[in-house]
């Protein structure tokens, strides 16, 4: 059950790398495409395309920590353990680890026999991994939607309803994001077994196979098609940068700019926050009343040009095109260090 964890392991940790991958083609297909990012689901700022692209890029980067660390954990042979305290002929765990290609040996024999943490472990990363995989099945599941029409999806990773011919439903993605909750179901089934098994084999330890074996098998089917999904879907730029451009989306920019005039943020948010107020309550375009404020002007307003707050994001990290430029090589560095990792 070891070698076949570690192997298998290894193979998840490649198959997030090759979607990882298909995300940062994507993202450098993209250029300086924008559209809205959300807080709560509500339009807060725009960011570049390639920045929420690659923001799912860096939590599978963490995923494939997790697997891989897993597999460190996993990398101990069990042989010569016996059924709990060793034995009396002459066996050498220690060469029969090494021949195996084990890390290493045991240490006690009867935490070798009734140690499933392993297994527990593997679950848990695949668990959290279903959950990113989930989130941005969901992400497709919206904006494929006619509410948001940000992407169009191939023929090839979508289906048409069994009684509307207009449909053309999203499926993969929310089967992508249905697995997630098979994953959480396995992982905390094993856990509830494992909790109150004293030392040191129980038979309740085979109920480890089932969940292990189907939570690999969910993964692959579930990475293989979102990174098809991904890879074959075409963005309606033209739709994302209309709902990003709306002059609201610089509000924090107008704040911002009086911040950097002196203005403590406090009374800066008070005075956009009214301007705001006021545009909604229709005394006015939102423009037209940051042209004519005293503590704004002219100078502000061009703030709230279409394209123009993206372009403002310039902290490292953040999501305008000189920090997203850097977040690209970041990012093909972190690409290339995972497969020498999955190698070593």
């Amino acid at each position: 059950l070891r070698l076949w964890t570690l192997r298998e392991l290894g193979e998840a940790a490649e198959m997030v790398t090759a979607f990882q991958t298909t995300l940062a083609s994507r993202a450098d297909d993209a250029g300086e495409a924008y559209l809205p990012g959300y807080t709560h689901l509500q339009q807060a700022q725009p960011v570049l395309l390639a920045h929420h692209l690659l923001a799912h890029g860096w939590a599978l980067a963490r995923d494939v920590d997790r697997l891989m660390d897993a597999r460190a954990r996993a990398d101990v042979s069990p042989l010569g353990a016996g059924a709990l305290a060793g034995s009396s002929l002459p066996l050498d765990p220690d060469s029969v680890a090494a021949d195996l290609g084990f890390a290493a040996r045991f240490e006690n024999s009867m935490d070798a026999v009734g140690d499933r943490d392993f297994v527990a472990e593997s679950l848990f990363a695949l668990a959290l991994l279903g959950v990113h995989l989930s989130r941005i099945g969901e992400e497709l599941i919206l904006w494929s939607s006619e509410e948001f029409g940000f992407v169009d999806l191939d023929d090839a990773f979508s289906t048409g309803s069994s009684m509307l011919p207009q449909k053309k439903n999203p499926d993969v993605a929310e089967l992508a994001r249905g697995k997630a909750g098979r994953l959480i179901g396995h992982l905390t089934g094993l856990m509830a077994t494992l909790k109150g098994l004293p030392l040191a084999y129980n038979k309740d330890l085979q109920e480890d196979k089932e969940p292990l074996f189907d939570a690999f098998d969910t993964i692959r089917l579930t990475l293989s098609a979102l990174d098809g999904m991904v890879a074959t879907l075409v963005f309606r730029t033209d739709r994302m940068a209309a709902a990003a451009d709306s002059p609201y989306a610089a509000a924090v920019d107008l704040a911002e700019y009086l911040v950097a005039g002196g203005t403590p943020f406090r009374d800066a948010h008070g005075i956009v926050g009214a301007l705001v107020r006021a545009a909604l309550a229709g005394e006015g375009s939102l423009v037209e009343l940051v042209t004519a404020d005293e503590h704004l002007g002219p100078d502000a307003a061009a703030l709230l040009a279409p394209g123009a707050p993206v372009r403002r994001r310039t902290t490292p990290g953040g999501a305008g095109p000189g920090p997203v430029a850097v977040q690209r090589v970041r990012f093909a560095d972190q690409l290339a260090a995972q497969s020498k990792r999955i190698v070593d």
